[in-house]
């Protein structure tokens, strides 16, 4: 087996760093998912006009809930 050389090292770190910051922008992009009867989850098309008002709608309870939050830590 070829060992590695410190090119091919850093090319490696530097592919794993890029992967790991498109998973992490990936994560943070609102979706929908919806379950059917049988408990099968689907991912909805994020252009879709379901999924836009699925996010709308749980953005809202976010805010309702940021919105009555005191910062109190007992509540």
């Amino acid at each position: 087996m070829k060992q590695r050389g410190r090119i091919d090292s850093v090319a490696a770190a530097v592919g794993e760093a890029a992967g790991a910051l498109r998973r992490r922008r990936e994560s943070r992009r609102p979706y929908a998912k919806v379950y059917d009867e049988d408990g099968f989850a689907r991912l909805l098309a994020p252009d879709s006009p379901t999924a836009q008002e699925l996010i709308d709608a749980a953005e809202a309870m976010v805010d309702a809930v940021d919105a009555g939050h005191t910062g109190d830590p007992a509540r």
